[in-house]
């Protein structure tokens, strides 16, 4: 069912769905999840865009007794449009099919499994009318009424709360659906397991791609942490599959500036000052002079990082490597010793060493 130790729990619940636990919040909510598996009864799930909540609910139908059966899930905002309500939750036949067999509509074809509501606050009140006949009764409306046992789960991203007085969603729904409630937390709440995950989709993804899995550098972690990933999770693995098949670090980091305000890849590549980010970019949250402190302790080690790798690329080749960093060769051995970078002893023999260096280059 999964893999774990002291520090981290993972559930693989297929290919595409992990629950990843590696922090004191996360297991508490995982060992919630395995508790309320057992007790079979609707559960609301509350969480923000991306935080994992169709996983969370996965995992619960995972471990139930209802795992041998469907797992359905419904997308509540494309009912209107999308899905007639015959569809969803059944009908007799001869009333729009013109037979007299009975539709069970999808409802029925997930009997005994899950179905969860996804986004349950878009559902359109007639619907939510008819959810709450079945949430009572276990039956479908009907001349000849239809058992069907289903569990149901809901989830919803917007404020519950908010939802409520705006009567998006039926009080006396509410109070059925949220017999058990789970609350995910944000990434930007879980970033003492951020390293974790990152590791984590970086190894999934590049099993998955056929390719090699790149290493994160200081620079990029430090990035990671003082971002506030509003996408969570999704953003998160998203990020973590281009910077597996891009490969490129400073354009990595300059995803991530909107939030820290900082402009790392074309500051790295041009060897520029960095320019102060516009009030307007600032995270409020954050304090002025902390965020300067922490661009530019970011960028300097990104920069450091550059410089390093692009004079390993080129075998500390100095005026390569200002060509390709667009920097003048003055600069780049300005910032060679500002960072203390030395070249391997593997790179020059005894007798080229001097003479190489003179001329700029690394053999």
């Amino acid at each position: 069912m999964g893999t774990t130790n002291a520090d981290i729990h993972v559930d693989e619940i297929s290919e595409d769905l992990s629950f990843v636990a590696a922090s004191a919040v996360m297991r508490k909510i995982r060992a919630q999840a395995e508790l309320l598996a057992k007790v079979d009864g609707p559960i609301l799930i509350l969480g923000e865009s991306g935080s994992g909540k169709e996983v969370a609910a996965r995992l619960i139908h995972k471990i139930s007794a209802r795992s041998g059966y469907r797992f359905l899930k419904v997308n509540c905002a494309e009912l209107a449009s999308d899905l007639p309500e015959n569809e969803l939750f059944g009908c007799e036949g001869g009333a729009s099919i013109g037979g007299t067999e009975m539709n069970t509509g999808r409802f029925g074809l997930c009997d005994k499994g899950t179905v969860l509501l996804d986004e349950v606050t878009e559902m359109p009140a007639r619907h939510q009318a008819k959810l709450l006949y079945l949430l009572q009764d276990k039956q479908f409306r009907g001349e000849n009424r239809v058992d069907v046992d289903v569990r149901i789960l809901a989830a919803t991203s917007v404020n519950i709360e908010k939802a409520l007085a705006e009567k998006r969603l039926r009080e006396d729904l509410y109070y059925h659906l949220s017999t058990f409630t789970v609350r995910l937390p944000p990434l930007r709440e879980r970033r003492d397991e951020l390293q974790v995950l990152l590791g984590y989709f970086m190894n999934r993804t590049a099993e998955r791609y056929g390719l090699a899995p790149r290493s994160f550098s200081d620079a990029l972690l430090a990035a990671c942490q003082h971002y506030s990933w509003p996408g969570n999770l999704r953003e998160l693995e998203n990020f973590v599959k281009r910077y597996l098949v891009m490969g490129d670090e400073p354009v990595a980091l300059s995803e991530l500036r909107p939030q820290v305000g900082f402009r790392l890849a074309e500051e790295v590549r041009q060897g520029r000052p960095l320019e102060p980010a516009s009030r307007k970019d600032r995270d409020n949250s954050e304090d002025a002079n902390g965020l300067k402190s922490l661009v530019r302790s970011i960028k300097g080690e990104a920069e450091k990082n550059a410089i390093s790798n692009t004079l390993a690329k080129t075998g500390w080749n100095r005026k390569e490597a200002a060509r390709l960093l667009s920097i003048s060769y003055r600069g780049l051995l300005y910032k060679i010793e500002q960072y203390q970078l030395t070249p391997p002893s593997s790179y020059f023999s005894p007798l080229t060493k001097n003479r190489a260096w003179r001329n700029g280059q690394g053999h």
